[in-house]
């Protein structure tokens, strides 16, 4: 699982920003399996992202898209995001390693219904 998580992270960390830029800063809403380039494959990656974090649960319990969205794409510190819920850490580290291992099970369903290939896989 660990190894599983340091992939997700490292796309986050390195593959995310490089794809939000070749997209022209903009998040695409739809699938455009029609473009064959290697940007449009990028931008279809990009969206696939985005389908899966919006599928996310988001509850005080799990607030998975949140820890996603914060820490992962904006950079606060996951003790900033555990404060605003008046728990410790470690339950931040865990809701962490939680939501970045459902994020990565629902962005391969979704490459798979939305048909982009090559499969990006995080292990």
């Amino acid at each position: 699982m660990i190894k599983h998580n340091k992939g997700v992270r490292d796309f986050f960390k390195n593959d995310y920003p490089k794809l939000y830029l070749l997209s022209g800063s903009q998040i695409p809403t739809d699938i455009n399996l029609d473009d064959k380039s290697r940007i449009g494959y990028y931008c279809n990656v990009l969206a696939v992202t985005w389908f899966a974090i919006n599928q996310l649960e988001d509850t005080p319990q799990q607030p998975y898209r949140t820890i996603i969205v914060e820490h992962c794409i904006n950079h606060v510190t996951i003790k900033d995001i555990v404060s605003t819920y008046k728990h410790s850490g470690f339950w931040g580290t865990n809701r962490k390693n939680e939501a970045l291992k459902k994020f990565a099970e629902i962005f391969k369903q979704e490459q798979i219904k939305n048909k982009i290939y090559p499969l990006l896989e995080f292990e």
